[in-house]
C-alpha cells in the first residue's frame, strides 16, 4: 500500500515538474513571438503614408512602446487588452525590450480604421521612468495624446515640451493618431523572466543591465533603420 502511495506521489510530482517546464517554454515562445511581431511592425510602418511626424518624434524619444496585433473591432471597443514591448532610447542607443500590457474600457478612434497595432512614442525621461513601475495610467500618471501625422508640427506642442506619450495606430497599411486616455499599462513580469531567464525587473532591463537576446537586437536594428530613413 505504501509503495503504491509513493508511486502515485512520485507521478504527481513528476507531472507538476513537466507542467511547470511546459508553461515556461510556452512563455518563452510567446515572448519571442511578441518581439518578432514588434520588429515586423516597425519594418512595415516605414512605408506607411503620413509616418513622417512619427519619424521625427521617435528620433527624439526617450523610448518606444510597440503593441502588435491588439484589437479587432469597430469604431469603439470595450474591454480592450494587449501585450507588447517597451524599449528605452538614450544617447542614440536602444536598451530592453521589457514586456508590458495595456488595458482599457474603451478606445476612441481618431479616424475610422480598424486598430491592430499600437506604437507609443515616449517623450522625456520622467515619462520613460513610468515604465519602470509595475503599473500606471495613461492621462493620469503620464500625459498622452494622439500622435500628429503628415506635415503636422510636433516641436511646439505642450506635450512635446513637457513630456508624455504620443500614440499611433496601424491597420491595413493605414497610420493614424489614436486616443488612449484612461488606459492602464503595466509590466508583464512573467514574460520578462521567460525572455531573459535572469531577471523580470523592468528597471534593470531598460537600463541595459542585462544582455539583449538576438530577437531584441533585431528589433533595435528595425528602430534604427526607421529613424535613419
Amino acid at each position: 500500500m505504501k509503495k503504491k502511495i509513493l508511486i502515485v506521489a512520485f507521478c504527481l510530482v513528476l507531472g507538476l515538474v513537466f507542467s511547470a517546464q511546459a508553461f515556461a517554454d510556452n512563455l518563452k515562445e510567446e515572448a519571442e513571438t511578441i518581439v518578432d511581431k514588434a520588429r515586423i511592425v516597425m519594418e512595415e510602418v516605414k512605408n506607411a503614408p503620413d509616418s513622417g511626424a512619427a519619424y521625427d518624434l521617435i528620433r527624439q524619444s526617450a523610448g518606444v512602446v510597440i503593441l502588435p496585433d491588439m484589437f479587432k473591432g469597430g469604431f469603439i471597443l470595450g474591454g480592450s487588452y494587449g501585450k507588447g514591448v517597451v524599449v528605452a532610447h538614450k544617447d542614440g542607443k536602444w536598451s530592453g525590450p521589457a514586456f508590458v500590457y495595456i488595458g482599457a474600457g474603451s478606445i476612441g478612434f481618431q479616424i475610422g480604421v480598424q486598430l491592430t497595432d499600437l506604437i507609443l512614442v515616449v517623450i522625456g525621461q520622467n515619462t520613460m521612468d513610468s515604465f519602470m513601475r509595475s503599473n500606471f495610467k495613461l492621462g493620469v500618471d503620464a500625459a498622452v495624446a494622439a500622435g500628429p501625422v503628415g506635415a503636422q508640427a510636433t516641436a511646439a506642442t505642450d506635450l512635446f515640451l513637457k513630456g508624455g506619450i504620443y500614440s499611433y495606430s496601424r491597420a491595413k497599411g493605414l497610420f493614424a493618431g489614436v486616443s488612449l486616455e484612461g488606459a492602464g499599462m503595466g509590466t508583464e513580469f512573467d514574460l520578462n523572466r521567460a525572455y531573459y531567464q535572469t531577471t523580470s525587473n523592468p528597471k534593470e532591463i531598460l537600463n541595459g543591465q542585462v544582455e539583449t537576446p538576438e530577437s531584441g537586437k533585431k528589433l533595435f536594428e528595425a528602430l534604427s533603420a526607421f529613424i535613419k530613413q
